[in-house]
């Protein structure tokens, strides 16, 4: 590959010109030998064509599915004994998606510059479990990534399929209170006020029940521009809040005490982290290293600050069961199994127990949860059903004693 590169000479001259190199890290070195300090380096053959591409690329969305496709082809490919780059190589040649393109261009570029697998993962900025790179990372230095991309995609597989079994769940409650709102304002906006005139024509008046339809509705109306603008606003400030210390452990801990989030958080952290000291502690990472690459899977501060206080004291002599349990990391039921993981030197079996058992108990409580809100949701839906059936059979009844 050729390179052009800017640096300065010994003598504070600037020169501009290019060099061959296998690649960028290369190329920094040959350019360091000269005795040259280096400014900037680029591709030489980077077209202003291929940077547009290259920009376009960039706005496509790269979503949990786009990665499962990515690692799941290269899981196969690496198990089939093919090299990393050609593995990429060949799932950016035959991709048809712009977002899995850009995927592929972006490390294929990262790693043909010098760059490691995990650093390439963790350089794409895009929205991305953190706990990816610290598996990708442990399985790349114990030359395992075949195997724990294996346990990448099974952790992409779960979350896709707790989204899917939640989205199911709600979208039909969802539709029909979305359907039954719709049918009452057009009862209570279009058809009401033509019945109202005409009972008032007639000399009679609006039933309780009409009455009580259009009291709703002129409440709903009043708060309807509001609590729009309040949605709005919390939507525009709560990330700029989020983006400061201070903002993002407030937001975390007012999170963390709201029902149902109090309970599925936690679960969820308990979940991820015995699945990520499972995968760490059975691909030869000690337990220290692996405390510290697990911490960077947790994003709630308050949960975090728990786990540091817990890895303290780890580090300073205590047992993994005790800290964990004293801060509450993980309950005690599973705590007893970590008890019994250190005393044989298995805490990895351990931790793989343990995240079987958060695993149902995590499937158990969005069950419920899931059905808790799809029945409040069909109950809302009936009861504004029924208010709407009277509402129309008393303006109906109405409107035939005013004619009698």
């Amino acid at each position: 590959m050729n390179f052009i590169f800017k640096a300065f000479r010994n003598t504070g001259e600037v020169i501009n010109s290019t060099i061959a190199a296998a690649n960028q890290q290369e190329a920094v070195k040959l350019i360091k030998q000269q005795n040259l300090q280096l400014i900037s380096i680029t591709v030489a053959n980077q077209s202003i064509t291929r940077h547009i591409f290259q920009k376009k690329q960039q706005s496509a969305v790269v979503t949990n599915n786009v990665l499962l496709f990515f690692f799941e082809k290269l899981y196969k490919m690496l198990s089939a004994s093919i090299t990393l780059s050609e593995a990429i190589s060949i799932i950016n040649k035959r991709t048809g998606s712009s977002a899995e393109k850009f995927l592929t261009n972006k490390l294929l570029q990262d790693i043909s510059g010098g760059q490691s697998f995990s650093n390439a993962i963790k350089s794409l900025n895009i929205k991305m479990d953190s706990s990816i790179y610290s598996i990708i990372l442990v399985g790349e230095s114990s030359g395992n990534l075949a195997t724990v991309l294996g346990d990448v995609v099974d952790l992409l597989k779960s979350k896709n399929e707790l989204r899917k079994k939640m989205i199911s769940s709600l979208a039909y409650p969802s539709f029909m209170v979305a359907f039954t709102v719709v049918v009452m304002l057009l009862f209570v906006f279009v058809l009401m006020p033509k019945m109202e005139n005409f009972i008032k024509e007639l000399g009679g008046s609006l039933p309780p029940m009409a009455q009580l339809l259009k009291l709703i509705s002129k409440w709903f109306t009043y708060l309807l521009l509001p609590a729009i603008g309040c949605i709005i606003a919390a939507f525009i400030t709560i990330p700029k809040i989020r983006q400061t210390k201070v903002g993002r452990y407030k937001t975390d801990q007012l999170i963390l005490k709201m029902a149902p989030f109090s309970t599925t958080i936690p679960l969820f952290m308990k979940t991820n982290l015995s699945k990520l000291m499972t995968t760490l502690l059975s691909n030869g990472v000690n337990t220290s290293e692996a405390l510290k690459l697990a911490q960077t899977s947790i994003s709630n501060e308050i949960l975090l600050e728990r786990f540091i206080h817990a890895k303290t004291d780890i580090l300073d002599g205590c047992s993994i069961c005790t800290s964990f349990e004293k801060y509450n990391v993980i309950d005690g039921e599973q705590c007893d199994l970590l008890a019994i993981g250190e005393k044989i030197g298995d805490l990895s079996s351990s931790f793989k127990d343990i995240h079987k058992m958060y695993s149902e108990k995590l499937q158990s409580t969005l069950k419920k949860l899931t059905v808790s809100v799809s029945t409040g949701a069909m109950m809302f839906a009936f009861a504004l059903v029924g208010l709407l059936a009277l509402g129309m059979v008393q303006s109906i009844m109405g409107a035939t004693n005013a004619v009698t």
